[in-house]
């Protein structure tokens, strides 16, 4: 178990990882590498943005609740 949490073997399995990827979509002449930046980035915006619209909606329950007007 524990030469499975190991630095080295972390290191080998990414670039195992990264090795193949590069065999399957880059050598091949992929469109799918652009697909997976495209939707990682939006993915990784929407996790980013979420904490702050969680806090907006809190913030607008808020007042609604205790009656303060400027929300709609």
């Amino acid at each position: 178990m524990s030469s499975r949490c190991s630095v080295g073997f972390v290191k080998k399995a990414v670039q195992r990882g990264l090795d193949n990827y590069h065999a399957k979509y880059i050598e091949a002449d992929s469109i799918e590498p652009l697909y997976h930046v495209c939707f990682g980035g939006m993915v990784f915006s929407y996790l980013v943005a979420l904490s702050n619209e969680r806090r907006h909606l809190e913030h607008k329950q808020h007042a609604e609740q205790y009656g303060h007007h400027g929300f709609k």
